[in-house]
């Protein structure tokens, strides 16, 4: 909908200006010249009474839907994450598509906190069902963790409070939510992972990509309290980056009756593989929208992100251990994939 200076230019043509004279003790508003109100002729007199048209309302109410709009626009806008990195030698790619038409946030959530010894943490999760409410439980989640992070928790002291968060907040008992919680020690040479029914995630080592399934647990909300979660250390080269998605990605559908999966989505990261970070998830969230097009697209919240510590700071703490670096490297399980 346009709502712009043509809108504004259509208003002023239709919505005529008026003066007040006294007669006696009377003040009636009357109209100014006709030249005044874009040339409006006696005949258009009819259009100056003091209650709006029918149409002059409808003007009115657009322009208010459309205050409305860019004002919750700005709010989303306000409640989208900002990845709190200490300095430049952590590398954060990032793609957020939410699901509902003209939204900007969604049920999908994600955030990056750098602590004061240098590590990183990373959250990324999928609250159930769509629509405002699932956007909503998705930011107080999203803050909940932050909060917990700060505050010296533990991954699965982390999961333990979104779940009661999760369970106190949503609307009905079928609302749960999928979580991967990733910790990033400073060096550069191991990743800790902790997933509550969330999918696999993809790992990068050059031009080489392959599918990691870390331990799952059970996701928040599902069965609360039982809190199966376990941590799955996952070594890590100088230049490899893991990538995390919700499964939005690939769940598209590419014809009738099958969907992209895991499979489809690691051999479309497989075709991107030369591309650096950001271009790299760009290309796997159009890849998966082109082929998921012509069956209603990616109906599905999407976010991505692709993470590694910069090649200075990996290389610089890969020196004392180059040879544990360089088994890493070779790993059989690894060039087998």
């Amino acid at each position: 909908m346009r709502t712009g200076a043509g809108c504004h230019r259509l208003v002023g043509s239709a919505v005529c200006c008026y003066a007040s004279r006294s007669i006696g003790r009377e003040r009636r508003p009357v109209p100014l010249d006709a030249k005044r109100v874009g040339g409006r002729t006696p005949a258009h007199k009819n259009l100056l009474a003091l209650r709006q048209t029918p149409w002059e309302a409808t003007i009115t109410a657009i322009e208010a839907h459309a205050l409305g709009a860019r004002e919750s626009a700005s709010l989303e806008r306000g409640l989208l994450p900002t990845p709190a990195l200490r300095g430049d030698d952590f590398h954060a790619a990032s793609r957020y598509v939410p699901g509902r038409a003209h939204a900007l946030l969604s049920g999908d959530f994600y955030d990056i906190v750098q602590t004061e010894d240098s590590t990183v943490h990373v959250i990324l999760g999928d609250v159930s069902g769509h629509g405002a409410a699932a956007a909503a439980l998705a930011v107080h989640l999203r803050l909940a963790w932050r909060t917990a992070v700060h505050c010296g928790k533990t991954q699965l002291e982390q999961l333990c409070i979104l779940e009661r968060i999760l369970v106190d907040g949503r609307s009905d008992d079928d609302t749960y939510a999928t979580v991967v919680s990733v910790v990033f020690p400073p060096g550069g040479m191991t990743a800790r992972i902790v997933s509550a029914g969330h999918p696999g995630l993809l790992l990068r080592r050059s031009e080489h990509i392959r599918w990691v399934e870390p331990q799952i647990g059970m996701a928040l909300g599902l069965f609360p309290g039982i809190r199966d979660w376990t941590e799955t250390d996952l070594a890590l080269s100088p230049h490899d980056r893991v990538v995390l998605f919700t499964d939005g990605l690939f769940e598209g559908r590419i014809t009738p009756s099958t969907r992209l999966g895991e499979d489809g989505l690691l051999q479309l990261a497989l075709q991107s593989a030369h591309l650096p970070g950001q271009e790299f998830v760009d290309a796997l969230v159009q890849g998966a929208a082109r082929k998921a097009a012509p069956f209603g697209g990616l109906v599905d919240d999407v976010a991505v992100l692709h993470l590694g510590w910069k090649t200075a700071r990996a290389t610089e703490a890969a020196r004392p251990s180059a040879e544990s670096a360089g088994a890493a490297m070779h790993d059989p399980a690894f060039n087998a994939a």
